[in-house]
This record gives structure tokens, C-alpha cells and sequence, in this order.
């Protein structure tokens, strides 16, 4: 399980920053299209760190029963 958590932080934060540069040209678009776009990115921007988080909780939670069976 250990071996999944740097991958996935690297790709999270590829994501996070594709994210942002997207907001940031989105923003200075402006458009009616591009505004919708900038609301369902920053709407993104708020989802994927917190599916990362609980992914790392359920990591722990894995890892620590596997701790508590070996014993």
C-alpha cells in the first residue's frame, strides 16, 4: 500500500496545477462559456484534494489493521 501514496501525490498535484492554470485562464476569458467552465473548476479544485485525503485515511486505516492481524 505504501507504494501507492507518492504516485498518487504526484499525480495530485499535476492535477492541482493543471487545475489552476485553467482557472486562471478561464478567468481572463470571461465569457458566458468560460465563466461556467471556471465554476466547475473551482468546484475541482475543492473535490480532488479531498478525495486524496480520505484515500490517505483509508490507507492508514488498511495499514493499521494489517499492523493489528500480523500481531
Amino acid at each position: 500500500m505504501e507504494r501507492f501514496r507518492r504516485p498518487l501525490a504526484v499525480i495530485c498535484l499535476i492535477l492541482m496545477g493543471i487545475l489552476i492554470l485553467a482557472a486562471l485562464i478561464l478567468a481572463i476569458i470571461g465569457t458566458e462559456e468560460a465563466l461556467r467552465l471556471l465554476m466547475a473548476d473551482l468546484f475541482c479544485l475543492m473535490v480532488v484534494p479531498a478525495v486524496f485525503y480520505g484515500y490517505q485515511l483509508l490507507l492508514n486505516m488498511k495499514k493499521k489493521r494489517m499492523d493489528e492481524n500480523d500481531d
